[in-house]
């Protein structure tokens, strides 16, 4: 049987996928292009590791970036929540000197366990709405290489949120109640919630969508994750509510 070599290694290259560096540079600017070589060669792991070594570095430094007073400001916020105006003073100072000091290798230690988790959970959603329900016959290992390479976008969504929080901003989460009237009550809760990083990543998983599962479209995956995601922020903006109204 005559081989042919040159044909051999031009389906090596059809079918080779761009360094991790560059995927997540795709991410960002051609998410269209990376998803389609996603969808022959659903590469992952890479993706993952990176991710959890981002959160752990992002753990660790973040006290050392941000200045003694804004670090306790960013623990005292997670550790008080909404329901802090009833709450023992004493038990959240405790807890708030608490995670000054054992916070980063916590929250490192979540980062291993907390991603890979999330990210099945990501690419479990997609795999239910467009294999389950729909039909398509998109794989669960290229779906968790979608998710994990759109997750870098909250990622980069942590590195300007800690940058801003840096140079003397107060804690940030980039949503649209920063550039609304300030309002209170559920409808402020919930449009402070959203995280437009977040959006995004619903954005760039719609057009990975698009590329696995022919003839769906942009939209419906994104519109799919927008409202799941929205759902999601509504639910935590009621219970915060209904915290503080016990509370009070």
């Amino acid at each position: 049987m005559e081989h042919h070599p040159e044909s051999s290694d031009a389906s090596v290259e059809e079918h080779a996928i761009p360094s991790l560096p560059v995927r997540i540079v795709q991410v960002f600017v051609s998410p269209a292009a990376l998803f389609d070589a996603l969808r022959q060669r659903p590469a992952w792991l890479g993706a993952v590791l990176g991710l959890i070594g981002l959160g752990i570095a992002l753990q660790l430094l973040t006290p050392v970036i941000l200045s003694e007073e804004a670090w306790r400001q960013v623990i005292e916020t997670q550790v008080a929540g909404p329901g802090a105006a009833g709450a023992n003073q004493a038990a959240v100072e405790q807890q708030v000197e608490f995670m000054l000091t054992w916070g980063p290798a916590l929250g490192a230690g979540s980062a291993i366990v907390i991603t890979p988790l999330w990210l099945c959970v990501l690419a479990g959603l997609l795999l239910i709405a467009f294999n389950v329900i729909l039909g398509g016959e998109a794989s669960f290992k290229q779906l968790l290489s979608a998710a994990a390479h759109a997750s870098y976008i909250g990622t980069a969504g942590a590195v300007v949120s800690t940058g801003l929080m840096a140079v003397g901003a107060e804690i940030v989460t980039l949503s649209p109640g920063l550039f609304l009237p300030e309002m209170e009550g559920f409808i402020g809760r919930f449009l402070n919630g959203i995280n437009v990083f977040s959006v995004w990543t619903c954005g760039v998983l719609g057009v990975a969508v698009s590329r696995f599962y022919p003839g769906r479209s942009v939209a419906a995956g994104t519109t799919y994750l927008l409202v799941l995601y929205l759902i999601f922020v509504a639910a935590i903006a009621m219970f915060s509510g209904l915290l503080a109204g016990l509370a009070g």
